[in-house]
């Protein structure tokens, strides 16, 4: 049997998007960390090459500072496409690396039987970027197997 490496998933733009943020509070000292910091997300807007549309004033980054000092986003918020549809989304980030941005997890869920049922089977990877005070920029991509042929996945 050849010698073979594995092959890098695919990377697919779902969206990029602009979240328009509120005045943000502390609950204080929590029992699973040092804080926790909710972020109202009131806005915004998002556009892909199979989706597009506005977010909506329906949502929350419930940040919380760990143990450790370290900021670990936890988002749960809503969008509505351009055609009416909505859709759930709930991220999980890692601490910000030395660039500011933030790698994100991401997850959907909408119909099963809309347009936009596809996103309920997605892997997602998004980067968070800070834009000042009151807005982040998330480009969201969909992670997918490498389309590599019989190797099933590795290339030699």
């Amino acid at each position: 049997m050849a010698k073979s490496t594995p092959a890098p998933p695919q990377m697919t733009l779902i969206y990029s998007m602009e979240a328009l943020l509120g005045d943000r509070f502390s609950l204080g000292p929590i029992p699973d960390g040092q804080e926790r910091v909710v972020i109202p997300i009131v806005g915004g807007t998002f556009k892909g090459p199979k989706i597009s549309g506005k977010v909506l004033n329906l949502g929350a980054d419930w940040r919380l500072t760990d143990a450790n000092g370290k900021i670990r986003p936890d988002a749960r918020y809503n969008i509505q496409t351009d055609d009416g549809a909505f859709i759930s989304v709930m991220t999980e980030g890692l601490p910000p690396g030395p660039d500011g941005r933030t790698m994100l997890r991401g997850k959907f869920e909408t119909s099963t039987n809309g347009t936009y049922a596809w996103l309920n089977d997605v892997a997602a990877m998004g980067v968070l970027t800070r834009n000042g005070t009151k807005s982040v920029l998330i480009d969201m991509w969909q992670v997918s197997r490498c389309e590599c042929g019989e190797s099933g996945g590795r290339q030699s």
